[in-house]
Formats: C-alpha cells, sequence, structure tokens
C-alpha cells in the first residue's frame, strides 16, 4: 500500500486535533445582563473604602517577607455581582470567589471571554493613590466585586530563586479580588489582610 495513502487522512485528523485545542474567548454559562449590571450601579449612601499597601513583615496573606504589594497609581473597579461576574471570576480566578482570591499576571495564560467589554463598561473605576487608598462613594446596595491591579516588589530572592526564574524576582504584577456587600447607609472599610 503506498504509504501517501494515509498522509492525506492522518494530516486531517492532526489537524482537526489541534484545532479542538486551540482557544479562543470563553463562552461563559450564563449572559451577560447589562440592565441588571446597569441598575445596581444606581446612586445608593453607602461607600467602599480601602487600601492595598503592606510592607514587609506584616504576616499579610499574600506578602512575603521582603515584599511590598501595593495598588499605588492603579485602577480598581467596582463590579456589580451578577450571575455573569459571578461565572467570570470563577474562571479567570480559577475558583469560585466567595471571599479573596488573586492572580498574577505574567504566569498566567491569556483568557479572553465573549462579552467582558460589554461587562466591564458597567463597572465604577477609580484609581489608589500613592499610599494604596480607593474609595467609592454612593453606592447603592448589594453586592459586589471589588478589584484592583496590584505590584509585587522587592520579594524574597531566595523563596523566589528556588520557585520561579531570577529575572521574575524583582517585580510582578496582577489582580486582587473580594467579594464585599454593603446596605443601608453602610461605611465598609476593607484594610485587613488584603493581599
Amino acid at each position: 500500500m503506498n504509504k501517501n495513502t494515509f498522509s492525506l487522512p492522518l494530516s486531517a485528523t492532526l489537524l482537526a486535533s489541534l484545532m479542538g485545542c486551540a482557544s479562543g474567548p470563553i463562552q461563559l454559562a450564563v449572559p451577560f445582563d447589562a440592565k441588571e449590571a446597569k441598575t445596581m450601579l444606581a446612586k445608593g449612601n453607602n461607600q467602599i473604602s480601602g487600601k492595598i499597601h503592606f510592607e514587609p513583615d506584616r504576616g499579610h496573606v499574600f506578602a512575603y517577607p521582603n515584599t511590598v504589594v501595593s495598588c499605588e497609581g492603579n485602577e480598581v473597579t467596582l463590579i456589580p455581582y451578577t450571575d455573569y461576574a459571578r461565572e467570570w471570576a470563577t474562571k479567570y480566578y480559577g475558583k469560585p470567589v466567595t471571599d479573596l482570591a488573586y492572580k498574577l499576571t505574567h504566569r498566567a495564560r491569556d483568557q479572553k471571554f465573549i462579552g467582558y467589554e460589554a461587562f466591564m463598561a458597567q463597572t465604577i473605576k477609580t484609581s489608589c493613590d500613592d499610599s494604596g487608598n480607593f474609595a467609592f462613594k454612593n453606592v447603592a446596595d448589594g453586592e459586589y466585586f471589588v478589584m484592583a491591579k496590584v505590584e509585587w516588589k522587592g520579594r524574597d530572592e531566595e523563596i523566589y530563586k528556588f520557585a520561579f526564574a531570577p529575572e521574575d524576582i524583582d517585580e510582578e504584577d496582577g489582580t486582587v479580588i473580594k467579594k464585599v456587600s454593603v446596605k443601608g447607609n453602610a461605611n465598609l472599610k476593607l484594610e485587613g489582610p488584603w493581599p
């Protein structure tokens, strides 16, 4: 039998398999409901504020010795806790976000989500000041995600040489996300152990 007889079907099968592995935008189980998110962004009487700036050796959750974690000058986003937001956070952070999660950007695979642009358009954004402080005023009653872009700086070199490449030692960026709930003139301050 001619060996070329098998090459075309085999090549076609291999190509089809590889195409199946190609990752395109992720379709979540629930569609984004812009109306629901917009309703949650109506003006309310609550305030959510916080600080993301942790110095070395303070025992915070993601702060290794000799590490500063800060959102200084970076964006903080208030995301209405819709079905789409819940599903997106679960996929993006790799687990259900019932309290707190984080993701390091450079070590994460790039994920694109269908409806993501419309989803982010129905959020409120602010920035952290030079000390890592941020605030959202006039927030309506409800549940939200607070997501901040952060940087981990000046890590413990020996720990990271053991686990990662030397070029990864100095700085890493990523996001932290926290689920919160406010109601009835709440003044929620997020100054606990996050990140």
